[in-house]
């Protein structure tokens, strides 16, 4: 089974203030039309951290289905701040721009003193490509008015890992026996359906526990009661769901889908409480 994940950078260029984990406005505009600049660091008036990055240095990895937050605002004024997020852009690698917390993209909205929101993105390829939006902030607070139109750089990496050679093999029985060449144990799962025959009964999950490689397995293997069920379902820790339905001739199913029991098995599925 192949599986992406995104790698989130923040490249320089335009971005180069926000990566510093700043993101204050070149200038603050107060009562008397008074220009003064403000320092470019986490005490602006203003606040925008970077938080692609850890504490160790290194970048964030998240899974491409995953919206990320990727800028945090903060308003370090006195007083409430009344704060416009506006798009102003983005190139076809970054897939949408939301937000989290008192804020919303595209309207305006207030954030009390200390307050934090976060600015999210979702990004797709099907490889290394560079990703960037840009954003205006714009507000006031007690007078004050602040405005910055600003430009967010990032590579997005689509990471695909190695397919498993990992196959289950289903048997006439309603036993199953899990094949590999990289692996003596897997932590495994077993889908079984309970009593009234094949395609009758309902499909219960076990628990997942360590099972051995290229043996036979029996449902009680699993801590299931009734060796005389049907195993419908293996899903291994790390690959995916094989199911019985998608074995070939032989019996055996070589490809793990992500998908969900709920959704493979539909209404047959029974979750346990």
């Amino acid at each position: 089974m192949k599986r992406r994940q995104l790698i989130l950078l923040f490249g320089g260029g335009s971005a180069a203030a926000a990566s510093a984990g700043t993101g204050a406005f070149s200038s603050v505009g107060a009562d008397r039309d008074v220009s003064v600049n403000v320092v470019e660091d986490e005490n602006a008036y203003l606040g925008l951290e970077d938080l692609t990055k850890r504490e160790d240095g290194a970048d964030e990895v998240v899974r491409e289905d995953e919206e990320t937050r990727v800028v945090k605002v903060k308003n370090q004024f006195a007083r409430p701040l009344s704060l416009s997020v506006t798009e102003l852009g983005r190139n076809s690698v970054v897939e949408t721009i939301g937000s989290d917390g008192p804020i919303e993209i595209g309207s305006t909205n207030t954030l009390g003193v200390g307050a934090e929101a976060f600015v999210t993105v979702k990004c797709e390829t099907d490889e290394t490509k560079e990703a960037e939006f840009s954003l205006r902030f714009s507000g006031g607070a007690g007078g004050t008015t602040v405005d910055k139109s600003r430009a967010f750089t990032f590579t997005c990496e689509s990471v695909e890992t190695e397919s498993s050679d990992i196959s289950v093999e289903f048997l006439s029985n309603g036993r199953v026996k899990i094949r590999s060449s990289d692996t003596s144990n897997v932590t495994a799962t077993a889908y079984i359906r309970g009593p009234g025959g094949s395609g009758n009964g309902d499909i219960r999950s076990t628990d997942p526990v360590s099972v051995p490689v290229g043996k036979e397995l029996k449902q009680k293997r699993f801590g299931w009661e009734n060796n005389g069920d049907e195993i419908v379902g293996i899903e291994i820790e790390g690959v995916g769901l094989f199911t019985r339905q998608s074995a070939d001739s032989d019996g055996i199913a070589s490809d793990a889908t992500s998908s969900s029991a709920e959704d493979v098995f539909g209404d047959d599925y029974v979750p346990e409480n």
